[in-house]
């Protein structure tokens, strides 16, 4: 049985889920509205997360070669990324997983991975 609390936070987040999916589904991120990066902007160099907006777009549209092309590092950590929010989200009903994934190894790794993307990116 689902209690009322997870009930409280489950459907506000696959709201705000349905809302992300369809908005970038529809819009361009390059053409449109979206935010543009200020450390872009401010330096001329690319962030660890520049390309992300355009990589989603490309991943709903079925387009895996363009999303590899605007951010290979995010594609390949987003498993990583989503299954540290579900484990954030379930914490007490998955301890667990939650202590896997947070784990001082894991956090390492990713944040090791992310300055690396962010740093070699802007090298190469």
């Amino acid at each position: 049985m689902i209690s009322k609390s997870t009930i409280r936070i489950v459907v506000p987040i696959a709201i705000a889920i349905g809302a992300f999916v369809a908005i970038y589904y529809i819009f361009d991120p390059a053409n449109n509205f979206f935010p543009k990066c200020l450390f872009y902007q401010l330096t001329g160099w690319e962030c660890a997360g520049c390309g992300s907006q355009r990589m989603v777009h490309a991943l709903l549209h079925g387009d895996f070669v363009a999303a590899w092309h605007y951010n290979p590092a995010i594609l390949i950590l987003s498993p990583v990324l989503i299954l540290m929010l579900i484990a954030s989200l379930y914490r007490n009903q998955l301890p667990r997983l939650y202590n896997m994934v947070y784990s001082r190894w894991v956090v390492w790794s990713v944040l090791g991975s992310i300055l690396a993307w962010w740093i070699g990116r802007n090298i190469f």
